[in-house]
Order: structure tokens, then sequence, then C-alpha cells
């Protein structure tokens, strides 16, 4: 790799002057109210951020919530909160005081983190189709296969893998030679639009890391797919009308949050790979949906569609009525 590196800077004259921030263009066609689009992305971050704490306190202070099933979610939670928290303050900031620019070490700081969190999201979601996989296939063996003690691995596993990715992706498109110019035309500094701004050939280190990507994306994908094609086959086989409608409600759960993750990727990770040309605001705003749905729907359905959350959703929301009751009978 060190070679790699004195070699594309060799393609450089030696005298060139390296640039020491990016500036974001953000979204062309929109110049007006940036005030009000600040303001919507800020409200975004806060019911995110709002969310996914939730989930992640609910699941650590409730021991019956002490399952496979739940501290897969507590993580993804957790990795929700990295993910949304590495995009949105930049934006928010972008519209709310019209500075552009950024460091260009933190451009790289923020491009690790955000494609380490989207690697982190991607490999939990395949071992939480694993758990409803092994749940629906095998009930009966369930608690020998998928102890807790057997998620937590599971879920150390996606903390620890989600990190070569965006390390590999980091490493080889540092070092490349920036002279300018230094426009991303995006909100966030995205690995493939970054390493293109490189005053050298860059069409290796976009090849290596788009590969990456895929083997990262489509390795939990097809797991997701596999483990969901065998819960529909062991489903049509449930004879019981109860344990069909439950096991296609659990499984829809997740289904919902697997499409709402992978779909903008995968088009437009394939979009990249066979040179389809999108429209700069609309590939922006996908980037920008792509990393900020997920965190923010997620808790909601979650707290929606599994009654355990959703019951101490409600039980939180009863404490706070009695609450200022009983102050005011004191009061009294």
């Amino acid at each position: 790799m060190e070679q790699e590196w004195k070699s594309l800077r060799l393609q450089v004259n030696s005298n060139y002057t390296p640039i020491s921030q990016f500036v974001f263009v953000g979204f062309i066609g929109q110049k007006q109210m940036p005030q009000l689009i600040g303001t919507f992305f800020l409200f975004i971050y806060i019911l995110t951020l709002v969310g996914n704490v939730f989930i992640f306190y609910t699941v650590r202070k409730v021991k019956k919530l002490h399952t496979p099933m739940f501290i897969m979610i507590m993580n993804l939670a957790a990795s929700d909160i990295i993910y949304s928290t590495t995009v949105s303050p930049q934006i928010i900031y972008f519209y709310l005081t019209g500075f552009k620019e950024i460091q260009f070490h933190m451009c790289f700081v923020q491009m690790f983190f955000l494609h380490y969190a989207g690697s982190v999201d991607s490999y939990l979601m395949a071992a939480m189709a694993i758990d409803r996989f092994v749940s629906i296939c095998y009930p009966l063996r369930y608690p020998t296969i998928l102890s807790n003690n057997v998620a937590y691995k599971m879920c150390a596993v996606a903390w620890i893998a989600g990190i070569v990715v965006p390390l590999v992706a980091v490493l080889y498109s540092f070092p490349l030679p920036y002279c300018g110019p230094n426009k991303i035309v995006h909100l966030y500094c995205q690995h493939g639009l970054v390493a293109r701004l490189a005053c050298t050939d860059t069409s290796l280190t976009l090849i290596r890391a788009l590969i990456l990507a895929f083997v990262a994306l489509l390795g939990s994908f097809f797991i997701i797919l596999f483990s969901y094609l065998k819960i529909i086959i062991a489903v049509i086989k449930i004879v019981t009308k109860n344990g069909k409608e439950k096991a296609f409600y659990t499984c829809s759960t997740q289904l919902i949050i697997v499409m709402i993750y992978y779909i903008p990727r995968l088009f437009s990770y394939t979009s990249l790979s066979v040179s389809f040309n999108i429209p700069t605001d609309i590939n922006t705003a996908l980037g920008v949906s792509y990393c900020l749905l997920p965190p923010l729907v997620n808790p909601i359905i979650y707290s929606y569609r599994t009654k355990e959350i959703r019951n101490e959703f409600l039980k939180k929301i009863s404490l706070a009525k009695i609450v200022p009751k009983n102050k005011k009978t004191e009061m009294a």
C-alpha cells in the first residue's frame, strides 16, 4: 500500500499546494429558505435521538426485554445514534449558519464514522434476520441455539467487522494528493465524491471501495434474503391461522426496516457501478434519505409494532400524567 501511495504522489507535481478544507455545495437547485431547511433537519435529528435513546434505555432497564432480539434492537439503536450524529449536525450547521466548509482531516473522520455506522447497521440487520429464522424455523431449539450470550457475540462481531470497509476506504483515499477543486456536491463527506477530487487517477481506489461496499452490503443482504425465504417456507407450512399471523407480524416489522435501509443504497451503489447518471439534487436527496431516514423510523416502527416496547412507552406516558396530579394534590 505504501508503494502505491508514493506512486500516486509522483503523478502530481511535487510543488502542488494541498487544500486545507472542503466546501459542501448541497442542493444545487435549492437556494431559498436555508433556515427553514436547517430547522427541519434539526427537528428530524431531535426526534431521532429521542427515539433511539428511548429504545436503548428501555431495553437496558427492563429485564423482561433481555432477549436476543431486543439485544440486537438495542445495538441497532446505538448504531443509529452514531449514524445520525455523524451527518445531521453538519447539515444543520450548514443551513442555519451558511458555513459550508469542513476541515480536510475532519472530512475523513466523518467519512469513516459514516460508513462505519452504515456497515454496523447492515451486519446487525443480518443478525436479526438470523434470529427470526431460528425463532420460526427451529422454535424448540431457539433458546439453546440463540442465547443472550450468543446474541451479544453476534453484535460484537457486527461492531468489529464494521470497521473493515470504512478503514480501508479512508486509508486509500486520505493519502491521495488533493490540490483542488475542493467542492463536494453533497451535504457530507461521501467517499466516492471526495476521492474523485484528488489530483490523480482514482479509478483503482474507487473500484476497490465499491467492491468492498458491495461485499459488505450484498453479503448481509443475501443472508437476510436467504433467512426470510426460509421463514416464508416455514410460515406456509404452519397449520393454524393464528400461528401464521403471529409469525408474519413478527417478521414484517424487520422486513419494513430492511427495505427502508437497503433499497436506496442498492439503487445508489448499482447506479455507480453501471455509470448511470443520477441528477445531482436527486443523488444528494437519496444520500441524505438513506443516512437519516432509517435511524428516524426504526424506533418509531419498533415502538409501534413491538408489543413489549409499546407497553413500556404507554407506561411511561401514564406515569408522566400521574406524577403531576400527585404534585398538585400535595400542594393543595
